[in-house]
């Protein structure tokens, strides 16, 4: 859920702002016009908003069409937090048949 950014949103927020956006366009890929409408900031703050993640690895642009994407590494997060859950349900799931026998 993107959140208003105001003009005094530090660069960290407006950040995970843009990022928020991007992930709405994982699939067609976003131009920085629309990021900054989507993250309800302007183009030069997605600019380097973007520089940030892809930086960090968590975005990518395209070199045909100049769209940015989220990239494979940031998705990859997505199984980490799925797995961690799946861990604690097992951890659960054998407590309960110890206490129960089931």
């Amino acid at each position: 859920m993107t959140t208003p950014a105001s003009p005094a949103r530090s660069l960290p927020l407006r950040t995970l702002d843009v990022l928020d956006a991007l992930c709405g366009f994982a699939a067609s890929g976003a131009a920085n016009g629309e990021l900054a409408r989507a993250a309800r900031c302007t183009p030069s703050q997605v600019t380097r908003c973007m520089a940030l993640l892809i930086a960090k690895g968590w975005a990518r642009k395209s070199e045909e069409t100049g769209r940015f994407y989220p990239s494979p590494a940031f998705t990859r997060l997505t199984f980490r937090v799925t797995a961690d859950l799946e861990r604690l349900q097992t951890r659960l799931d054998d407590q309960r048949r110890a206490l129960t026998g089931l």
